[in-house]
């Protein structure tokens, strides 16, 4: 394997994955745009906080609720797009690696091979959180879309231009 083209592969798709979620996060109607804020924080905060500051939780009374607590220190904005970007570089390398592996195929089938990864992904992560977690349909939809999409997209700019 080329370690150059490794690199360089990585690093683009790494950047374009970052820059294509940040779009569609912020100019669709799903992902972060389809999470409703409950109306009375205040009461479920202190309820919250009385239990622990750290773990995931389960309501069922009369709803079903899972919950990710955290410290109100570890909700900080800087944290969470570094930690995007490094899991979109690394996601970049996986998608860069099955590239270069597959250079001998060609663009089409590459491509395929980079959709069915997509796929995977949604079908071991997105549609579980949905069935499990209950995501809303709204929210899968639209991260499972977005993941497939930016994917295809990736693989495409990284075999045309970059590898």
């Amino acid at each position: 394997m080329d370690w150059l083209s490794l690199l360089k592969g990585t690093a683009v798709g790494g950047v374009l994955l970052f820059l294509w979620n940040g779009l569609t996060q912020s100019f669709t109607p799903w992902g972060i745009k389809s999470i409703k804020e409950l109306e009375d924080q205040a009461t479920i905060t202190e309820t919250i906080a009385r239990a622990s500051t750290n773990g995931v939780y389960y309501l069922k009374d009369k709803v079903t609720a899972f919950i990710a607590v955290k410290p109100e220190a570890y909700y900080s904005m800087p944290r969470y797009f570094t930690i995007e970007f490094v899991t979109e570089v690394l996601v970049g390398g996986v998608l860069t690696a099955i590239l270069l592996l597959t250079s001998t195929e060609s663009i089409v089938t590459r491509l395929i091979i980079i959709g069915l990864v997509a796929l995977a992904g949604i079908f071991s992560i997105d549609l579980q959180y949905w069935n499990w977690w209950g995501f809303s349909s709204i929210f899968t939809f639209g991260i499972a879309i977005n993941r497939l999409v930016g994917y295809l997209l990736t693989g495409f700019v990284l075999i045309k231009f970059i590898l």
